[in-house]
């Protein structure tokens, strides 16, 4: 069951350094918004990642039945670490 709990399974997972809303550079410390949906085949897909300034707190609309999830989480050398589940629909 750990792999459906976003916070376990997104642990350590790579991602960029570049907000997908401003282009800003995140530096290794800050906190970011993740924007993750989940898939059965997949597992979880890391979809946006924001700078703290452009993050995301809500979800809205729908995937078409995935699982998904808004996330905070310390960007540390192109990882997420120390994650919170902002939102969540299910």
């Amino acid at each position: 069951m750990s792999q459906l709990n976003p916070t376990k399974a997104l642990n350590g997972a790579r991602t960029g350094h570049i907000c997908d809303r401003c282009n800003k550079c995140v530096q290794t410390g800050e906190l970011v918004r993740v924007y993750a949906t989940y898939y059965d085949r997949e597992g979880w897909m890391l979809r946006r990642v924001w700078c703290e300034e452009c993050g995301e707190s809500t979800l809205e609309g729908g995937t078409d039945g995935a699982d998904e999830a808004i996330v905070e989480a310390v960007f540390w050398d192109h990882r997420l670490v120390s994650i919170n589940v902002i939102d969540r629909c299910r």
